[in-house]
């Protein structure tokens, strides 16, 4: 990995009333990367984005942003370093909001602090222009707007606040495919004018394929691979990767990408010779 880290995830441990959703695992993203945490649902990634999100504290272990620990914060003040896109637009803002006032609102918590009317109708107009859409935009009721054009206003209200990671959970899954391919196109542009750092969190491996330099692959609560894209792609060293990779060229080749992979299992099923999660279902196992 080259330039400095930005975000450190060391030894994450995440339990409800016993049961491990994550389990000690431990990456790093450098700044200006773009790396995506692959696994069927159930594996734990969205309980790893909430935790790096700062939505809710980690059992055991720590998050480092730029070297220091990274914790919850109080009231309404938003979480600059880190900035979320969630997988349902729509839930994700008030519906009977404007667009102006929902993306004022993320000026207002922003690092800029407040700004008056103004000043914050010339920032939201730009920020309408980065994601395609024109500044009449702004007077428009969130209620009456479409999936793709709801994601792309919350692109916007994220990059508003200059966040130094971006983290798309599951940003693409809830919209149709035809308006996946525009919403990746844009992220891909943003990430070149503006020097982002990304962390994508998906069940589609092609699709984060198409995203990120580097992926990691989560199964049961633990990362069992990490590497560079070609190389998980063309070269899984794990029998789980190799079967997420399989399922994701299907996916390129038929436009589709929200079929489940394969059964979801129990978090505390016991686990095989020298500890792997996925013993059970190996192919290459010896009884």
């Amino acid at each position: 990995m080259d330039g400095q880290a930005f975000l450190e995830v060391k030894d994450l441990v995440k339990k409800y009333d016993g049961i491990t959703a994550v389990d000690h695992v431990s990456f790093q993203v450098s700044a200006g990367e773009s790396v995506g945490l692959v696994g069927e649902s159930g594996c734990g990634k969205s309980t790893m984005a909430r935790m790096i999100a700062g939505l809710e504290p980690p059992t055991e272990g720590r998050i480092l942003v730029n070297g220091k620990p990274y914790r919850l914060q109080s009231g309404r003040k938003w979480k600059n370093d880190i900035n979320r896109v969630f997988q349902d637009p729509l839930d994700s803002f008030d519906s009977s909001m404007t667009v102006f006032s929902s993306l004022r609102e993320a000026l207002r918590h922003g690092r800029r602090g407040r700004l008056g009317r103004g000043a914050a109708s010339q920032e939201i107009v730009r920020a309408l222009k980065m994601v395609e859409l024109p500044g009449e935009y702004a007077g428009r009721k969130v209620s009456r707007l479409s999936g793709g054009e709801c994601q792309r206003i919350a692109i916007a209200r994220a990059l508003l606040t200059a966040p130094g990671l971006l983290l798309c959970d599951e940003a693409t899954s809830a919209l149709d495919v035809s308006v996946q391919a525009q919403i990746i196109g844009l992220l891909k542009r943003l990430k070149e004018e503006r020097e982002l750092t990304y962390l994508f969190i998906s069940h589609d491996l092609a699709l984060v394929s198409c995203m990120c330099t580097r992926i990691l692959v989560m199964y049961r609560g633990r990362l069992v691979e990490e590497g560079e894209t070609n190389q998980v792609l063309t070269r899984p060293a794990h029998p789980y990767t190799k079967l997420l990779a399989d399922c994701g060229q299907a996916f390129m080749l038929d436009g589709q990408g929200k079929a489940s992979l394969m059964p979801s299992v129990p978090q505390n099923m016991g686990t095989g010779p020298g500890g792997c999660v996925f013993y059970e279902f190996c192919a290459g196992r010896k009884e």
